[in-house]
């Protein structure tokens, strides 16, 4: 199957990290081959290759599209908030239902104990959350909003081991906290955080 008429670059590379993400949720990173993603992308298997150098990489944009669009959900654009308000609402997400892209992020972190290759843009695709977290902790601290008796780098790493704990708690399905308590607490936590020490 050739290039589709009528659908730019940016369309194809979406329905190659949408068809990848069904794919590795559904079969497993090592299980999904390159003929069946460019399959159910509609789109042949040389278009991979066109956007992409492996396999391994078509995962990383897929995680880092789906972490995009998860935030996105949470933060229109457009929206002002200030840094303290974004770890509340960040953190009260963690005992909520699943959210897209938690599956993937899974099956990325197993595929990762096997395969070098994805176990270096896994390291880099965390490592690009880590630093867009401690720049809203750093631009908070600079605003005064958040202290900065701590550094934004840990309050970055903290936020990302949470993030795959509640990860991890979701795909083994645990009970869930009641939520009210858990807002609760998260807000006690950044309020720690906060200049003012009131979240």
């Amino acid at each position: 199957m050739g290039r589709i008429a009528g659908v730019t670059p940016e369309q194809t590379r979406e329905r190659l990290r949408d068809a990848a993400a069904t794919l590795f949720e559904r079969e497993g990173f090592e299980r999904s081959t390159t003929a069946e993603i460019a399959r159910e992308a509609g789109v042949s298997s040389g278009a991979i290759y066109a956007h992409y150098t492996t396999k391994a990489e078509l995962l990383a944009d897929a995680l880092r599209c789906h972490g995009e669009r998860a935030t996105a959900g949470l933060f229109p654009p457009g929206t002002r908030i200030d840094a303290a308000t974004v770890l509340v609402v960040l953190a009260e997400q963690l005992a909520g239902p699943p959210r897209g892209g938690s599956a993937l992020l899974a099956e990325a972190l197993l595929a990762a104990r096997r395969d070098t290759e994805v176990a270096r843009v896994l390291a880099d695709a965390l490592a690009d959350r880590s630093t867009a977290m401690a720049t809203v902790v750093a631009d908070g601290q600079a605003q005064g909003v958040l202290t900065d008796e701590v550094s934004a780098d840990v309050v970055a790493r903290f936020g990302l081991m949470l993030g795959l704990g509640s990860m991890l708690i979701r795909e083994l399905e645990l009970p869930a906290v009641d939520p009210g308590e858990w807002s609760t607490f998260v807000r006690r936590i950044v309020g720690a955080l906060t200049t003012d020490g009131d979240g």
